[in-house]
């Protein structure tokens, strides 16, 4: 076997990663273009089983890949040059950590003998994102042999199954690289017989990925005290698209335990039919606090809720269980338990656990749902009173839009207001909607790249943000070109920040340092930047307008952004007068 690393060995190496990508299930990969990561990507373009988008933007290619990786549930690579390109990953890294999205990030690097010593374009790598990822691999720098191969081979595979579970997140590869870094064909013996080591090492690499189990314990003792308690509840925050394989389960369990459901639009439960006799609160957030039943249990699912009632109703919960997936989640510290493990698997065992209904004569048992669906019913139409009175408000135009969306296709929200106007949209009976949402750390980065990136699950994507996330994210503009399939960017403009004009800071007498340092109005025309970058664009001023515009974009192959001006109190006079109109007992 050759004993020295040449240019051969190098691209024997680097089509081996890339062939092991696609064997262990990635068939994304997104790239930024550089010098030092050429063999691998030269390696990575004559792969015919890989989808490769090159964005030339680090940050809005992780995002992509972010929004790939969530839409698909299969995990998708990222492939960047050595440097400070690495670092702009970071956002997208923490978000896909913190919310359980498979994504491998694949860094170019220069060899050991060129570190610490002021070479160009080269810093350290190790611990780059922290503890933020599940795994970071060092590859090492190529070498020939077959035990390099193996290994190779070996930590690629390690590193596709660690994104997938039981535990998904966030894996980094450093791939250390030398000169001559263009692709050349072995041209010896030794050289020949490598590829042919190499060829031999391939096939199908990892079985399905492992799941997080809960303790069968643990489930036992929550079976037993939902039997005991019929004045509960089940609360669904945002929970990841492929949740809705679960919606049944779900329902079965209120169902069997008169438990109404407080269901926000991305827990998968919201946006869908849902079966006769189960108690679904879709508009808890404009129930007033003094109605608000006290619940005696409440079972938790997916983040924490965005309702502005929330924190206050909680804690007067007497017993709170969480279903926290993969991640210890109780941020007021007053969880009875929380289980992990897969929340899909635990709610069906506890459907099998009480498979027979209680025999208890309690009387709350019959009066407990229906005073939610009271509750529920007057919420929702002052809901629809107050949008009617309000027709240039973002929930009008979200409601539109919505009701404009195809069969089949995927809503991605927004964080700061969309992701909560939407939770005032009347829930009309539609067939089940995917709601895509980057709840980890709820933040607004790289909203149009992981929108653009969530095409790649081949289904249309509406995307709804607001102003001052459209212009932090201005270089997933760029991204959204690479869409493939429809994708309508409508962009809620309210002159700004207006989730800050709810907030106390809003009455804190800053006089205009309010509207400089938190309100922060873009000042920008979105069409007319879409329009600069060789987008479709189009402003629609009324909501009947956005809906028109979301059927025709959403009916185009590629990305439309769509300007939906409104009035920057809009979200605000709805709710106020929802719940006003709620609290007289108006409706």
């Amino acid at each position: 076997m050759t004993s020295a690393m040449t240019a051969a060995v190098q691209t024997i190496w680097a089509e081996l990663i890339a062939g092991t990508l696609a064997d262990a299930g990635v068939t994304v990969c997104v790239i930024s273009p550089g010098s030092r990561s050429t063999p691998l990507v030269a390696a990575l373009a004559r792969e015919p089983r890989l989808q490769l988008v090159t964005l030339v933007d680090e940050r809005a290619a992780a995002f992509y890949a972010l929004g790939a990786a969530r839409a698909t549930s299969a995990p998708a690579a990222l492939v960047c040059t050595s440097g400070t390109a690495a670092a702009h990953y970071l956002p997208a890294i923490i978000e896909a950590s913190l919310a359980g999205v498979p994504l491998l990030a694949l860094t170019a690097d220069r060899p050991p003998e060129l570190h610490a010593c002021g070479a160009s374009q080269t810093i350290d790598q190790i611990g780059l994102y922290g503890g933020y990822v599940r795994a970071a691999l060092d590859l090492g720098a190529p070498a020939p042999g077959e035990l390099a191969l193996r290994a190779v081979r070996r930590k690629l595979v390690q590193a596709v199954a660690l994104a997938r579970g039981p535990r998904p997140g966030p894996v980094h590869v450093e791939v250390p690289l030398r000169k001559p870094l263009e692709p050349a064909a072995p041209a010896t013996d030794e050289e020949r017989a490598l590829a042919r080591t190499a060829a031999e090492l391939r096939g199908p690499a990892l079985p399905a990925p492992p799941r997080l189990a809960a303790d069968p314990d643990a489930v036992g003792r929550l079976a037993a005290a939902i039997a005991r308690e019929p004045a509960g509840v089940i609360v669904a925050g945002a929970l990841p698209a492929s949740f809705a394989a679960a919606r049944e389960a779900v329902f079965a369990l209120a169902a069997r335990t008169g438990y109404p459901i407080v269901a926000e639009a991305p827990s998968q439960l919201r946006l869908g039919p849902r079966p006769d006799g189960v108690v679904l609160v879709d508009h808890f957030d404009l129930i007033p606090a003094a109605r608000l039943p006290e619940a005696a249990l409440v079972l938790e699912l997916g983040a924490e809720p965005v309702a502005a009632g929330w924190p206050a109703w909680i804690a007067r919960a007497r017993e709170r269980w969480i279903l926290a997936g993969h991640a210890w989640r109780d941020p007021d510290s007053a969880a009875r338990a929380v289980l992990l493990g897969e929340p899909d698997e635990i709610v069906r065992r506890l459907v099998e656990r009480l498979a027979t209904p209680a025999t208890t004569s309690d009387a709350r048992r019959e009066t407990w749902p229906e005073r939610w669906r009271e509750l529920e019913r007057a919420a929702a139409a002052a809901a629809a009173a107050a949008i009617d009175a309000h027709p240039t408000s973002e929930v009008a135009v979200l409601a539109a839009a919505i009701d404009a969306l195809p069969a089949g296709a995927a809503l991605q929200l927004g964080n700061s207001l969309p992701i909560r106007t939407i939770d005032h949209v009347p829930a009309a009976a539609r067939p089940a909607l995917r709601v895509l949402a980057q709840r980890g750390a709820a933040g607004i980065d790289g909203l149009i790249a992981s929108a653009a990136g969530a095409t790649r699950a081949g289904a249309p994507v509406l995307l709804v943000l607001g102003d001052v996330s459209f212009a932090h994210d201005l270089g997933g503009l760029l991204a959204a070109r690479a869409a493939a399939a429809p994708l309508a960017i409508l962009v809620i403009d309210n002159g700004g920040g207006q989730i800050f004009a709810g907030l106390p800071v809003a009455r804190a007498g800053l006089g205009a340092a309010f509207a400089d340092h938190w309100l922060t109005a873009p000042g920008i025309d979105p069409a007319a930047v879409a329009a600069a970058l060789g987008l479709p664009a189009v402003t629609a001023a009324s909501p009947a307008a956005v809906a028109a515009a979301v059927a025709a974009a959403l009916a185009t192959p590629g990305a439309t952004v769509i300007h939906a001006p409104v009035s920057p109190s809009g979200a605000r006079d709805v709710r106020r007068a929802a719940i006003e109109l709620c609290a007289r007992g108006a409706l």
